[in-house]
């Protein structure tokens, strides 16, 4: 099972998000499963919810969250200049770059229910 978390360090948080080492195997199932629109959808509801809590911060669910057909979920663009990225060396996961505070959380909250999503495509025989 993977477990997404929060790590600490420098003064900051910091969204420690891993894919399932076989994530390119399940991008087809997330799409044809129309999964990419839950996370959009989610990113909406997100929006929503922090703007009634009075947090000026809004992701662009089109601009903001960026999609490859191979790879899935590439890049959440945190402005004015931070993010989280695929990084597909090694274990995959995404990077974080000039992340901290608010916009930590919320880059980990779209990249952990994509994460969810992704698994949720999975045939029942692989899990």
């Amino acid at each position: 099972m993977y477990c997404p978390t929060f790590e600490f360090g420098n003064g900051r948080i910091i969204p420690h998000v891993i894919l399932p080492m076989n994530f390119l195997e399940l991008v087809p199932r997330f799409y044809e499963q129309a999964r990419k629109q839950e996370v959009i959808d989610y990113v909406g509801e997100l929006n929503k919810h922090l703007e009634y809590c009075g947090i000026n911060i809004n992701v662009d669910p089109v601009s903001d969250i960026l999609w490859d057909e191979e790879r899935g979920l590439t890049s959440i663009i945190m402005r004015p200049s931070g993010g989280l990225d695929l990084n597909e060396h090694g274990w995959p996961n995404f990077q974080e770059h000039n992340l901290g505070g608010k916009r930590s959380f919320i880059a980990g909250a779209i990249a952990m229910k994509y994460v969810s999503e992704l698994w949720k495509s999975c045939p029942r025989e692989i899990k």
